[in-house]
């Protein structure tokens, strides 16, 4: 089996295994001994990481109704290693009623290769996506690109104002940060780690 292909089956089953609240799925994917560094908590190694996320699970799946999408925006394999890097959105519904709550996060994660030919997480790292913007005109101009700024209407107009619209489509910052705070409330010790 091509491997870019084995990881994008790993990563199905971690996206079933939340989907589905199976603690023991989730750990499938990871490496007995692999090293968590997911954004806003202490980073885990080796033994400790793997108990930590099972712990944060066993929490997470107790309260929450939990769906992963999962985008991958490429895998690139280099021998026993490989690097996988995108998107996931995780979409939490209290099991006791209430509101879902989304989070995305970018990620990159580092495969590695066993002597059993299967491919597992050895290093996970994430963080909170944030909108995109275009280059400054200082960069664009910099690198050749002969225009400083877009004849599309729609992009000049980004060029000039700034956004009304933060992460998850909330309007100004102070809203943006009550997300955050209301996202760490939620699920205080959890990542997709």
């Amino acid at each position: 089996m091509d491997d870019a292909y084995a990881i994008r089956l790993a990563k199905t089953k971690l996206r079933d295994a939340y989907d589905k609240g199976n603690v023991k799925g989730v750990l499938s994917v990871f490496a007995d001994r692999y090293s968590d560094m997911s954004a806003g908590l202490a980073s885990f190694y080796g033994a400790e990481a793997r108990a930590v996320l099972k712990h944060r699970m066993k929490n997470l799946f107790a309260r929450y109704d939990a769906q992963l999408t999962v985008t991958i925006i490429s895998i690139r394999v280099q021998g026993p290693l490989a690097f996988d890097w995108g998107w996931h959105k995780l979409t939490l519904k209290p099991k006791k009623g209430g509101k879902a709550v989304s989070t995305r996060t970018r990620y990159l994660e580092i495969w590695q290769k066993g002597a059993d030919e299967s491919w597992k997480i050895a290093i996970f790292l994430d963080n909170v996506d944030v909108p995109p913007q275009m280059p400054p005109k200082e960069v664009l101009a910099e690198l050749g690109n002969g225009r400083a700024v877009s004849s599309r209407p729609s992009v000049r107009r980004r060029n000039r104002e700034p956004s009304d619209r933060g992460l998850n489509g909330s309007k100004t910052l102070g809203e943006q940060a009550h997300r955050n705070r209301l996202r760490r409330s939620v699920a205080p010790d959890f990542q997709l780690s």
